[in-house]
C-alpha cells in the first residue's frame, strides 16, 4: 500500500493543495532514507566496475526526488509565510535536507567511484554530453571539499551552514523591513502625477489595513512608479531615501532588520571559504565555477564599461541640470532624476508615453508572447485551466511538440506581501531520462512582481515591465526547450551565470525593435494598434535618459565584485561603496544610502557575479543583430537559436555558442581579449 503523503506519491504536476505541513518532515526522511540506501547499495555494486546507468543514473534520480520535494516546499512557503506550523515544519525539513546533502557531499568511496567510472575505458567511448555531465559531478564533489582533511571538511560544512544562515537573514531582514515600513496618505493631492491604477492599489491597502486614505508600501514596483511619476517632491525624497536605506543603521527604520553586520559577517565567511578551498578569495572561488579567466580580467571588463557608459552619463547629467533650471530646481537631487527625466520625455515627445501601458495589457501581451515562441521555436503553448496551484493567481502553461507534452511553465505574476520582491525564473523539475529510457518532463517557474489588478484596472505593462517579463519567459523557455537527457545539465540552474543570464538578455532585445512592439501592442479593450511612428517615438523615449538606470546596475556589479575581491583590506562595506560610486561621475544616491544592505544579489546564488548580467548582455545584443539582419520574426533564426543556446543544456561553452551563432569570433565582437571559459 502506497504512502498516502502527497509528498511521496508520484505527480506529473505537483498536488500543491494537498500538501500540509505535517507532510513535509516525514516525506523529507523518507526520501532522504531512500536516498541514503541507493547510495549504499550503488557503493557496493559500483565500486569496482562502475557503470553509467546503475551510478551516474541511479544517484541523479534519487538527488532528483529531493530536489523536486525541496523546490515544492520553498514554493509553498511564499504563500505559508503566517502559517506558524508550516514554518516550523519546514525549517525542520530544510535542516534535513541540508545535512543529506552535506553528507553526501564527503562520501568518498562515492566520490571514488564517480572517479573509477571517468578513468575507465568505458567513459573513454562516451559521447561528449556523457563526459561534461561527469566532469561536473566530479568538481562539484572537490568543490564541495571532499580532498580535504577531516577537519577540514567539518569546518566547510560549518562555513556553509553559517554562509546559508545569514544568506537567510539578509533576505528575512528585507522583507520584514518593507512588512513594517508605510506611509499613510490622506490628501490625494500628495498622489498627483501617480497613475489611477496605482492609485487604487494604494486605496485597497489602506482598506485592508482598517483606514481611509491611501497607504503606500514601498515594493520596488510601487517606489520605482513614485520616483518616476510624483509631482509633489517630498514624497519622492521620503520614498527615495527610504528604500536606499532599507534594512541598515539609517533612513526611517534605522537599526532595525540592519543588513549591515550580517553582510560583514558573511563576506567573511566566504572568504574563509574560499582559503580553505585554496583560492585567494572569494570572487576567485567563484570564478572558479564559471570560466578559467582572472579576478583581473572580470575589473578589467567592468573598468571598460563604465568608460564606455561615461559619456552618456556625463550628456544626460548636463541635459538635466539645464531642463531643472527651467523647473526652478538649482540642484538636482536622487529622487529628482527618475522624475526630471520622464518630465524631459514627455515634453520632447509629447503625447507618446500617455496611456501607453494600455496597449500591453498582461493577458493580450502573455497571449502574445506566446503565439511569437510558438512561430519561433515549432512549438505549441496552451494554457492548462482549472488546475489547483499554490496560489489562485498561478497560471500553467503546457509545453508541446509533435502532439507531445515536452515540459511547464508556471507563472505567478503579482507582487504579494511577505513574497521576495524582484522578479525571477526557477525550476521545479530538470529534464532527465532514466535508465528504462522514461523522461521526467522539465517544469519551470515564472515569478513577476507587477502590480495586481483591480477591478477597474487591469494589470497593464510600461515598456520595462515588458522587458521583465520576456527576460524570466526567456529563462523558463531555455529549461523547458532543453533536450539534454541529463539531470546535471538539463536546468538553468545547472548553466553558468553568464549562459543563464543570456536567454533573459536575449528576450530582452525583442523589447526594443521597432517591428516586434509594433505586432505586440493593442488597447486592451477596443484593440486599436499602435501607430509605427509612435512606435518609433515610444522606443526613441524610453531609451531617452537611460544611463542611470544602467549606471546602477554596473555599479551593482562592481560593489559585489570589489566587497568579495578585497574583503579584508580594511575597508568597510560602505567605504567600498564608496569609492566605486566615486568612479562613476554623475551617479548620485542619497546621503547615508546603504546600497549594499538592499541588494539582494549578494544572497541569491550571485556572489561576485552580477557581473554575468553586464558580459551576457553585451554578448546578447551581438546576437540578436542576427536577428534584426534576418527579420525579427524569422523562423528559421529562431530554430538555429534553440537548437545553439537551448537545446543542448549545459553541455556548450557560451562564447563558443555565440561564435557559432552570429558568425564571427568572439574576439571581434569584445574588440578585447575574452576570458576562457570552461565547457558547461
Amino acid at each position: 500500500m502506497s504512502d498516502p503523503n502527497p509528498l511521496l506519491q508520484r505527480w506529473t504536476l505537483p498536488p500543491w493543495p494537498d500538501i500540509r505541513a505535517e507532510h513535509l518532515l516525514p516525506a523529507i526522511n523518507s526520501i532522504i532514507a531512500d536516498n541514503r540506501q541507493i547510495i549504499a547499495q550503488v557503493i557496493a555494486s559500483q565500486i569496482e566496475h562502475p557503470g553509467w546507468d546503475d551510478l551516474v543514473l541511479s544517484i541523479d534520480e534519487a538527488d532528483a526526488r529531493l530536489g523536486e520535494a525541496s523546490s515544492i516546499l520553498e514554493t509553498l512557503s511564499t504563500v505559508r509565510s503566517d502559517d506558524a506550523a508550516w514554518l516550523v515544519e519546514s525549517a525542520k525539513a530544510h535542516l534535513a535536507i541540508n545535512q543529506y546533502r552535506s553528507e553526501k557531499s564527503r562520501n568518498r568511496p562515492l566520490y571514488e567511484a564517480y572517479q573509477r567510472l571517468a578513468q575507465s575505458s568505458i567513459a573513454a567511448s562516451f559521447d561528449e554530453s556523457r563526459k561534461i555531465a561527469l566532469t561536473r559531478i566530479l568538481r562539484k564533489f572537490r568543490r564541495s571539499g571532499i580532498e580535504l582533511a577531516t577537519a577540514q571538511q567539518q569546518e566547510l560544512a560549518r562555513l556553509n551552514r553559517e554562509i546559508g544562515g545569514l544568506e537567510y537573514v539578509f533576505l528575512d531582514n528585507l522583507e520584514r523591513w518593507a512588512g513594517t515600513w508605510s506611509k499613510r496618505v490622506d490628501d490625494a493631492a500628495l498622489l498627483a502625477g501617480l497613475s489611477p491604477a496605482l492609485k487604487e492599489r494604494l486605496a485597497l491597502n489602506a482598506h485592508e489595513a482598517g483606514h481611509d486614505g491611501w497607504l503606500i508600501r514601498l515594493d520596488q514596483n510601487t517606489c520605482n512608479h513614485i520616483l518616476k511619476y510624483a509631482d509633489n517632491r517630498a514624497l519622492r525624497e521620503e520614498c527615495c531615501v527610504a528604500y536606499m536605506t532599507r534594512a541598515s543603521d539609517q533612513g526611517p527604520l534605522a537599526g532595525r532588520f540592519d543588513n549591515g553586520p550580517v553582510l560583514t559577517a558573511l563576506l567573511a565567511l566566504r572568504q574563509q571559504k574560499a582559503h580553505l578551498l585554496g583560492h585567494e578569495n572569494a570572487a576567485q572561488l567563484s570564478l572558479a565555477k564559471n570560466m578559467t579567466g582572472t579576478t583581473a580580467w572580470v575589473s578589467g571588463f567592468l573598468q571598460r564599461q563604465v568608460v564606455q557608459l561615461a559619456p552618456a552619463l556625463d550628456q544626460d547629467a548636463k541635459q538635466l541640470a539645464a531642463f531643472a533650471l527651467k523647473r526652478g530646481i538649482d540642484r538636482i537631487q536622487p529622487w529628482d532624476e527618475d522624475f526630471l527625466a520622464e518630465q524631459w520625455r514627455q515634453q520632447q515627445f509629447p503625447g507618446v508615453l500617455d496611456n501607453l501601458r494600455d496597449y500591453f495589457p498582461l493577458e493580450g501581451t502573455l497571449r502574445r508572447l506566446c503565439l511569437f515562441c510558438e512561430r519561433m521555436f515549432g512549438i505549441r503553448i496552451v494554457e492548462r485551466i482549472g488546475g489547483r496551484h499554490w496560489h489562485d493567481d498561478v497560471r500553467l502553461l503546457e509545453i508541446s511538440e509533435y502532439e507531445q507534452v515536452i515540459g511547464y511553465i508556471y507563472l505567478n505574476p503579482f507582487h504579494r506581501d511577505n513574497a521576495a520582491d524582484f522578479p525571477g525564473a526557477s525550476t521545479l523539475r530538470n529534464r532527465r531520462i532514466n535508465a528504462e529510457g522514461r523522461p521526467a518532463l522539465p517544469i519551470a517557474m515564472l515569478s513577476s512582481n507587477f502590480t495586481p489588478p483591480t477591478d477597474t484596472h487591469p494589470c497593464q505593462l510600461d515598456l520595462d515591465d515588458l522587458r521583465v517579463l520576456f527576460h524570466e519567459f526567456g529563462h523558463c523557455l531555455q529549461h523547458v526547450l532543453t533536450r539534454s537527457p541529463h539531470h546535471t545539465l538539463s536546468g538553468i540552474l545547472q548553466l553558468r551565470h553568464e549562459s543563464a543570464e543570456f536567454s533573459g538578455q536575449l528576450f530582452e532585445q525583442w523589447c526594443q525593435s521597432r517591428e516586434f512592439v509594433l505586432w505586440l501592442g493593442a488597447h486592451f479593450q477596443t484593440g486599436e494598434r499602435l501607430s509605427a511612428s509612435r512606435v518609433d517615438a515610444a522606443l526613441t523615449a524610453s531609451q531617452a535618459h537611460a544611463s542611470r538606470q544602467k549606471a546602477l546596475l554596473l555599479m551593482g556589479a562592481i560593489i559585489d565584485f570589489e566587497l568579495h575581491l578585497t574583503h579584508g583590506d580594511g575597508r568597510s562595506v560602505e567605504a567600498v561603496c564608496a569609492d566605486v560610486q566615486r568612479t562613476m561621475a554623475h551617479l548620485q544616491l542619497p546621503d547615508g544610502h546603504r546600497f549594499a544592505n538592499g541588494f539582494d544579489y549578494m544572497v541569491t546564488q550571485y556572489d561576485a557575479s552580477v557581473y554575468a548580467y553586464i558580459w551576457s548582455g553585451v554578448l546578447a545584443q551581438e546576437a540578436f543583430k542576427r536577428f534584426s539582419r534576418d527579420w525579427v520574426f524569422n523562423a528559421q533564426t529562431g530554430r538555429a537559436l534553440r537548437e545553439t543556446f537551448f537545446a543542448p543544456g549545459a553541455g556548450r561553452p557560451l562564447l563558443e555558442a555565440v561564435k557559432a551563432f552570429v558568425g564571427r569570433p568572439v574576439g571581434e565582437i569584445l574588440h578585447a581579449d575574452p576570458p576562457t571559459f570552461f565547457a558547461e
